[in-house]
């Protein structure tokens, strides 16, 4: 597929690094000459320097060739002409990142007739997902697959997780329909054998049926919480914004700390049932002040990833019983499990897989990246005209890496034993360690 990125900071930088793995043809545009360059350097992309918005750069054949064009620059204005200019001159699709809510929540007509295929917030998306995060009453993190049906869970074991940890795998109790799949140990991902031992740290892969997955998460039933309700916010941008609109909206009440008294006083005014405090967050005597020690929930959103694990770091040791931290660096995320900060939030590759998953479309139904790319778990649909189809999984080729985790056959869930036979049209979910996504569809198709 030929893909224009218009834009080339960081969200533009981690989509053409991710399409340039899966060998698409890539044209990024920007003004800057030194973050193309940046780009050229490290991957093999065509780099146009110039203004996106004008009919000079986007009537070159490069760009008039492509199959999609994504604008994702730090203007939403600029993003959206792109898109428009771009469908106006005959580009099948076109993604923008838009991240002012008025755009998004405000159109007067449907975003087709802008010349918009997918909008994509990556700011909103972040804000929902720690949302979630904060108030869910399970003690394991989840992912949906097959329509629901299916979830992977993700939990960190610890010396009071006492029937799994020090236990070989095939001495775990885990319910039927239920497999571990992957461990996370030091940042790296291992696929797990019989004879491999569970330590304090290791985080833990799941896939299995919804039920099997509750269960399991019952029998975590001492490490069990009923979600945050005492939430402190640093940062009071976009994502501090709507994460406190979505914390409001369930009833509760987030304290948010912003320096900017121009940004608070529209806080303010936005966010009636929150508490706006104007401050520095890395200040000890305003932390406890607020109650840190009391805290369920501390968020660091503000726009320095330093900043955010500082201070994450720094709740946590003054008793914040959950702590989440965005960040935007990739190399930063495979760091947050060892620094001892519970959850690390990237926008920028929310709005990359994003991107990829509508890329991709066809047989690829989702895709969940973890563990800063070096796994992910996959829904996808056989091809009927597979070389798999009609054969028992234990006879499959399959390549190291690869675990087919459950299958969807009409209403039927199948976590899948050797013996399981694949059918065409087949969904099934996928967990792979150090396979390019392109890699593993042309595998099942």
């Amino acid at each position: 597929m030929r893909v224009t990125i218009i834009g080339a900071g960081k969200v533009g930088l981690e989509i053409a690094r991710r399409l340039d793995t899966d060998n698409h043809d890539i044209v990024v545009i920007d003004r800057d000459e030194r973050k193309l360059a940046l780009i050229e350097q490290q991957m093999d992309v065509l780099c146009v320097k110039g203004n996106a918005s004008s009919a000079s750069v986007l009537t070159l054949p490069e760009v008039l060739k492509s199959d999609l064009v994504a604008a994702v620059t730090d203007s939403d204005e600029i993003n959206m002409i792109a898109c428009l200019m771009a469908k106006k001159l005959g580009v099948p699709k076109t993604v923008a990142r838009i991240r002012d809510p008025v755009y998004v929540r405000d159109l007067v007509v449907p975003k087709e007739d802008l010349g918009l295929d997918l909008i994509i917030n990556p700011d909103y998306s972040a804000a929902l997902e720690i949302a979630r995060l904060l108030t869910v009453s399970l003690p394991v993190h989840t992912e949906p697959f097959a329509d629901g049906r299916v979830q992977m869970a993700d939990v960190t074991i610890d010396e009071s997780h006492r029937h799994i940890v020090n236990r070989r795998v095939m001495d775990i109790d885990i319910p039927e329909s239920c497999l571990i799949v992957g461990i996370s140990r030091k940042g790296q991902m291992i696929m797990p054998g019989g004879s491999d031992v569970i330590m304090p740290g290791d985080t833990l892969y799941l896939i299995g049926h919804v039920d099997s997955i509750g269960k399991f998460a019952a029998r975590l039933k001492h490490k069990r919480h009923q979600g945050a309700t005492n939430v402190i916010i640093l940062g009071g941008g976009r994502i501090g914004f709507y994460l406190g609109e979505k914390l409001c909206s369930l009833g509760l009440k987030p304290k948010i700390i912003e320096q900017d008294p121009e940004r608070c006083r529209d806080l303010a005014e936005r966010l009636p049932d929150a508490l706006i405090l104007r401050g520095d967050g890395s200040d000890i005597d305003l932390l406890k002040r607020e109650g840190i020690r009391e805290t369920d929930g501390f968020v660091a959103v503000t726009g320095l990833d330093e900043e955010n694990l500082l201070v994450a770091l720094l709740a946590k040791q003054l008793g914040a019983k959950q702590v989440i931290a965005k960040v935007s660096r990739p190399n930063y995320t495979s760091l947050v499990e060892q620094l001892g900060v519970d959850a690390a939030i990237s926008p920028r590759l929310i709005m990359a897989s994003a991107i990829l998953r509508y890329i991709r479309g066809g047989r690829l139904l989702s895709l969940v990246l973890l563990l800063n790319d070096k796994a992910e778990v996959l829904e996808l649909i056989l091809s009927p005209n597979s070389r798999m189809v009609g054969k028992p999984i234990s006879k499959l080729v399959l390549p190291e890496g690869i675990i087919i985790g459950a299958i969807k056959r009409g209403n039927e869930i199948i976590i899948p034993k050797g013996d399981a036979v694949l059918k065409g049209s087949d969904r099934l979910v996928v967990f792979a360690v150090g396979f390019h996504v392109n890699e593993i569809e042309t595998l099942f198709n």
